[in-house]
């Protein structure tokens, strides 16, 4: 299913203007996945005063959680919907498709999550999923204690908005997949090092030894081979 994308002659000046500035705004932090979230969240406040909280939700390993969020509505919502296993940014994510919520007095849809919500004076919400070519990463989520609070425009501007967060995010993503990646390559090195030099091994042998605690130790090996870094003790096996 494609998301809901305005046409371009639907985007006024002032809106390319405002689009502009948040592209800058997050490929400044594109490099950092903590920072990019921060961003997107925060410049999405700044960007639309009908929103008075956000919050956005990342799928990772089949499971929406809970990334980064401005105000206590989405921190409770978002921990209601993750325990229930629905609602509407989960929802929004699932079916690629913006939830526009005009007033929570009047919606029937996910009553467990809407009566909380109610409760926490969240009268209108706004739920954009964020996703690249055919990849979801999540949700951004607005919220407002006004009924009919989101306009027409509003939902244009934060569908423009999502898309250039979603390549942020990706772009971040990727970034810390690489950084971590090179983190753990060295970790091993260093680790390998220490068992050539204490056991007189040939790097292929202290790899195996790591992988062989790895499996007795029912860790990962990044984990054994930190372990063995910052303690010089081998997890789970003996070398031999």
């Amino acid at each position: 299913m494609t998301p809901d994308v305005p046409a371009m002659d639907d985007v006024g000046e002032d809106t390319w203007s405002t689009l502009e500035q948040l592209a800058r705004a997050l490929r400044l932090n594109a490099v950092d996945l903590s920072a990019t979230l921060d961003a997107i969240v925060s410049t999405v406040l700044d960007t639309l005063p009908a929103a008075e909280h956000a919050g956005l939700i990342l799928l990772r390993r089949g499971e929406f959680v809970t990334q980064t969020a401005i105000g206590e509505p989405p921190q409770v919502l978002d921990a209601l919907q993750h325990d229930v296993g629905t609602g509407p940014c989960i929802d929004a994510a699932r079916q690629q498709s913006a939830v526009h919520i005009s007033d929570t007095g009047t919606e029937t849809r996910w009553p467990v999550f809407i009566d909380r919500a109610i409760a926490l004076g969240v009268s209108s919400m706004l739920c954009v999923p964020l996703w690249v070519d055919t990849s979801c990463l999540g949700t951004l989520s607005l919220y407002s204690p006004r009924s009919a609070a989101f306009s027409d425009h509003d939902l244009r501007l934060t569908g423009l908005y999502a898309t250039h967060a979603a390549l942020a995010l990706a772009d971040a993503q990727r970034t810390a997949q690489l950084s971590t990646a090179l983190h753990n390559r060295d970790v091993i090195g260093q680790a390998k090092g220490i068992l050539i030099e204490r056991h007189r091994l040939t790097p292929d042998q202290a790899f195996q030894a790591l992988s062989r605690a790895s499996q007795s130790a029912n860790k990962k090996l990044p984990a054994v081979a930190l372990h063995l870094v910052e303690t010089g003790e081998l997890l789970g096996a003996s070398v031999g």
